[in-house]
């Protein structure tokens, strides 16, 4: 009856070891990144299009793939600045639960995969794209740039253009005004969104080392830096409307979103306060999902 016994805890802890690899590994990858960017190639791919519905969501699904894996090499290379930091201690490498090794391995191996995905349902500039962003991100934004200078998320912001590329140009889109503006938007929204992040985090990033506008310039410069950038970002959600690119619908999603976004960090500025630094950075995703959707939905209507 023991030997029963041993033989049922052994498998369980079997599938307990392998479901904690499973999700180690998942959380490697930042879910939620990934999944802010695999709307930016959906809405690409929608306004460039439209495709059918399923090769859309394979176009996404390839994309996803790179943007997975890129962040699992980021947090293999970062695992030491990542366990210096409460906000990241607890990331599956830098606590341990998962192998440098294996998070190399892992973050390589669905990088390939991805680049080839992107390849088979979108072509060869697409597949260029994908791997050229997670190069960017990988080796020039996480290797050259962020420890170096407090205005990292400036250049930063490029590693952000490259999935909707990948929805553009296998979508089959052109260089307009439209891929121009997604462009712009992505770049101009990452400051911000890290400044604010860092504002809130300073002692995080003290701890670390890495170079931020607040730890760098101190906090009343950096939050005339993040409202400068948030103000810059909004100003250019009414760009496309002033040329007649989108019209109503659109507007009335940007304007209201613009405000609140742009609110909170007015008050940083008279505050300092990194309760509010931290509500910036919280509503910064939602803000850039909003305006995408509200370009999508003036397509339709």
């Amino acid at each position: 009856m023991s030997s029963v016994v041993d033989i049922g805890a052994a498998r369980a802890q079997r599938g307990s070891g392998a479901g904690a690899t499973a999700l180690a590994l998942a959380r490697a990858t930042k879910p939620r990144i990934v999944a802010l960017f695999a709307l930016t190639v959906l809405v690409a791919t929608v306004l460039a299009g439209p495709l059918s519905l399923p090769r859309t969501l394979a176009i996404v699904a390839a994309a996803a793939l790179t943007v997975a894996g890129a962040a699992a090499l980021n947090g293999c290379l970062e695992r030491d600045l990542d366990a210096l930091m409460i906000r990241t201690q607890g990331r599956p490498i830098a606590a341990g639960r998962l192998s440098p090794a294996a998070g190399l391995a892992f973050g390589g191996l669905l990088t390939v995969l991805g680049v080839v995905a992107v390849w088979l349902c979108g072509g060869a500039l697409a597949a260029a794209f994908a791997a050229a962003g997670a190069a960017y991100y990988v080796v020039v934004y996480t290797m050259l740039i962020k420890p170096r200078t407090a205005l990292s998320s400036l250049p930063g912001g490029l590693a952000g253009v490259f999935p909707l590329l990948i929805g553009w140009t296998a979508a089959g889109g052109g260089l307009d005004g439209e891929v121009v503006y997604l462009c712009l938007l992505i770049t101009l929204w990452s400051p911000p969104h890290f400044w604010a992040l860092a504002f809130a985090l300073k002692d995080d990033y003290l701890a670390s080392g890495i170079p931020t506008p607040a730890v760098v310039h101190g906090d009343a410069a950096a939050a005339r830096m993040i409202l400068a950038a948030a103000a810059a970002l909004v100003a250019l959600t009414f760009v496309p409307v002033a040329t007649g690119l989108y019209g109503a619908a659109y507007l009335a999603v940007a304007a209201p979103a613009g405000a609140l976004f742009v609110l909170p960090a007015v008050s940083l500025v008279a505050t300092l306060s990194r309760r509010t630094a931290w509500t910036i950075h919280k509503v910064s995703g939602p803000y850039l999902a909003l305006i995408l959707v509200a370009m999508v939905i003036e397509r339709l209507v």
